[in-house]
């Protein structure tokens, strides 16, 4: 295994603290697509939300996609 980038290690630490208030439903080329609705907002200023995605590509390892 190798170790984490700095850009994956900065990526996951603006989950820290946060909180899973709602999970929304969403479609995703058919299936059923989980999105973590969490407390506080995103860089944007709307809600802060995190999806489980293949990759950033969607075509890999497992990726948390979040806009914190």
């Amino acid at each position: 295994m190798s170790a984490p980038t700095k850009i994956e290690h900065e990526h996951y630490a603006k989950l820290i603290g946060r909180q899973i208030t709602a999970i929304q439903w969403e479609e995703m080329e058919g299936q059923a697509l989980p999105v973590l609705v969490l407390s506080g907002w995103d860089r944007d200023g709307n809600v802060a939300t995190a999806t489980v995605l293949m990759d950033p590509e969607g075509n890999g390892p497992g990726h948390l996609d979040h806009n914190l």
